[in-house]
């Protein structure tokens, strides 16, 4: 009895295992279409072809400049054989935006991006005889050199890159006289543009320089950062823009630069910046210089460690609202008028520099020292404090309200001469003007120069 129940036993088993793989056998036949392609072979809108990477599934189609792209027609479509695309031949598409493209074949697909541009040239760089970078405006088309008085601009060698495929007559790398300005002519498929090329002679350094910024690229700042930075990109001579994330991630170092200048707008605070207080202070340690402005100047304290003391100016307010200015404004610089940052400039009777003028809208966005209040008391104990030396102080005069501050090199660590830092918190500072013509803009323009100037020493 005992051996037969083993026997019985174990047969019932092996029916049981039997019929379980049936069951999982069948189970496991489908009906599914899963071994067909799905490949986007050849795409014509409006009779452009496009150009087709398998790889990232793109199709890319480029148009002239006055092609309307929302009504493109698909002049041809070709797929994997057995496969269906989701648009035929006579569909009429809109592809002012990008949009996807299905292709079927049985139970599996694959969907390609479909980007429509029009024909563009820009030019990515530009330098002459590989010294002298160029301030580049693709929208206005222009190719502007910031050289030394000195230069002779009758003999020398442009250098400029282009997008993918563009080309330009004369070519990069030919000689050319910039004594007056030249034109290049740029061409990418059908557009065919014009740039004017430049040459400038002035007396602004050429060493390396920064503005630095909280965005990803200019376009990405606020409004008052913004100009500031297009300004500077445009009319100062080897200056570029560098966001706080490119420092971080290291594709960019502080040290490439002579020079950087912060000119934050009030809302910017602390940010990103606090994340990257130790690279300013190893840059300020080791020599470099920076022009901190507006909300710039707020740094100065235990997040880029260069106030003796440590501390942001005492007394900050407005950057919320404009509101229409119904005198001039300006900067006083009685007792400081010989320095460098304001040669050139004109002082009027009273001792101010005009920065804005009646008309204008300000956010009256304010970053000074009150010296005579508690936490210092006079001028000689806040310049003991912080290290600092008073130039400027607000539009009434008032040598107790400093606006604008030099923190002189100084061994902030053993064996390392520190930078020079300007900051300038005076609310007549101002980049932005939503409302009215600033009558003074190069003031401030010069201004910035001289600051420019004075740190590239």
């Amino acid at each position: 009895m005992k051996t037969s129940y083993k026997y019985t036993t174990g047969l019932v088993l092996c029916l049981l295992l039997l019929l379980v793989t049936a069951a999982c056998s069948h189970d496991n036949t489908s009906d599914l279409k899963l071994d067909g392609f799905t490949t986007l072979d050849y795409l014509k809108l409006s009779d452009y072809e496009a150009v087709i990477d398998h790889k990232t599934k793109q199709a890319s189609v480029g148009v002239p400049i006055d092609e309307d792209v929302t009504r493109l027609t698909v002049t041809s479509v070709k797929v994997a054989e057995g496969a269906k695309a989701d648009l035929k031949e006579g569909d009429i598409v809109d592809c002012s935006v990008p949009r996807n493209i299905r292709v079927t074949n049985g139970d599996v697909f694959t969907n390609y991006t479909l980007t429509v541009k029009h024909d563009d040239v820009q030019v990515l760089s530009a330098s002459l005889d590989n010294v002298y970078s160029a301030a580049v405006d693709n929208e206005a088309r222009t190719i502007r050199f910031f050289v030394p008085l000195s230069q002779d601009l009758s003999n020398v060698i442009i250098f400029y890159t282009l997008n993918a495929g563009a080309t330009g007559e004369p070519a990069s790398g030919s000689t050319v006289n910039l004594t007056e300005p030249i034109e290049i002519t740029m061409s990418y498929r059908t557009a065919v543009v014009k740039y004017t090329v430049s040459a400038v002679r002035e007396d602004m350094s050429q060493a390396p320089k920064a503005f630095i910024g909280n965005g990803a690229s200019v376009e990405e700042l606020g409004p008052e950062a913004a100009a500031a930075a297009r300004w500077m990109l445009e009319n100062v001579s080897n200056s570029r823009f560098v966001s706080l994330s490119s420092l971080l991630d290291g594709s960019v170092k502080l040290s490439d630069f002579k020079m950087v200048w912060c000119h934050l707008d009030w809302t910017d605070w602390p940010g990103i910046m606090w994340d990257t207080r130790d690279l300013f202070n190893d840059y300020y340690i080791k020599g470099g210089n920076i022009l901190a402005s507006r909300d710039g100047a707020r740094y100065i304290n235990d997040v880029w460690r260069i106030a003796r003391d440590q501390q942001s100016p005492n007394n900050m307010f407005g950057g919320d609202n404009y509101e229409i200015l119904e005198s001039d404004l300006g900067l006083n610089v009685t007792g400081h008028e010989n320095h460098p940052l304001y040669s050139g400039l004109p002082i009027e009777t009273d001792g101010r520099i005009l920065l804005m003028s009646a008309g204008c809208a300000n956010s009256n966005r304010t970053l000074q020292w009150v010296a005579d209040w508690d936490a210092y008391g006079s001028v000689e104990i806040w310049q003991e404090r912080t290290g600092a030396t008073a130039l400027g102080s607000g539009n009434d005069f008032d040598p107790n309200r400093i606006t604008t501050a030099e923190f002189a090199p100084r061994e902030v660590l053993s064996g390392y001469m520190s930078g020079c830092v300007i900051t300038i918190g005076t609310p007549a500072y101002e980049w932005y003007v939503p409302t009215g013509e600033n009558l003074y803009k190069e003031n401030i323009q010069k201004l910035t120069k001289n600051a420019i100037n004075y740190l590239c020493q």
